[in-house]
């Protein structure tokens, strides 16, 4: 005979079922989270550290003194340039420079600021500004005369070789304009910048 005591607890086990079930697939789905994560864990580690930029030591030295051969070669440009290092990133020098453009003769004297983007300064990728007097002076009969200050920017690539990174070989173009006391029709406003040197770092 079936009390009605059993009827009712036999009635409960299908729902009993059916939470058993939830129950077992929600810590299946938890499981299989922290699983999950701990996959991505140990595949964004390794993966990260590649991706991290690679910290480089500072270059050995902090002056670097360059020509430009090749241009004189092959374009009588004469120069002479002197780099020195202000901080991590950036630095300082000079450039002295003589070379004929467009019917005119310059003579420049300028500061040049760079900006390594590598953050070690002497080596690799640069921007830079450009700050000097020019004296320019026409080719032709007339022998016209005249000064100005000029402003400018380089992008640069600098290379350093050998085992202690003495050698230097620096590749970069740019342009600068010239500011004129007063006008001046035939000479230009701007003019290119161009790098191809080869130095020697102390």
């Amino acid at each position: 005979m079936i009390t009605a005591q059993q009827t009712t607890h036999s009635a409960h086990i299908p729902g009993n079922s059916v939470h058993t079930n939830a129950r077992a697939a929600l810590r299946r789905g938890v499981a299989a989270i922290h699983i999950a994560a701990l996959a991505m864990v140990a595949v964004a580690s390794p993966l990260s550290a590649q991706l991290a930029p690679e910290v480089l030591p500072p270059v050995g030295h902090s002056r670097v003194v360059s020509v430009n051969p090749l241009l004189l070669i092959f374009a009588g440009i004469v120069s002479l340039d002197y780099e020195q290092r202000v901080t991590s990133s950036t630095t300082l020098g000079g450039s002295v420079s003589s070379f004929g453009y467009s019917d005119t003769d310059y003579l420049s004297l300028e500061a040049r600021g760079r900006y390594y983007v590598s953050g070690r300064a002497l080596d690799g990728l640069s921007v830079g500004t450009v700050l000097g007097l020019v004296r320019l002076q026409a080719q032709d009969s007339t022998d016209l005369r005249d000064y100005a200050m000029n402003v400018g920017f380089t992008v640069e690539q600098q290379w350093l070789l050998g085992v202690d990174e003495r050698v230097a070989l620096t590749a970069g173009a740019g342009a600068s304009r010239l500011f004129f006391s007063e006008d001046r029709d035939p000479f230009r406003r701007v003019l290119p910048i161009l790098r191809l040197s080869i130095g020697w770092g102390f």
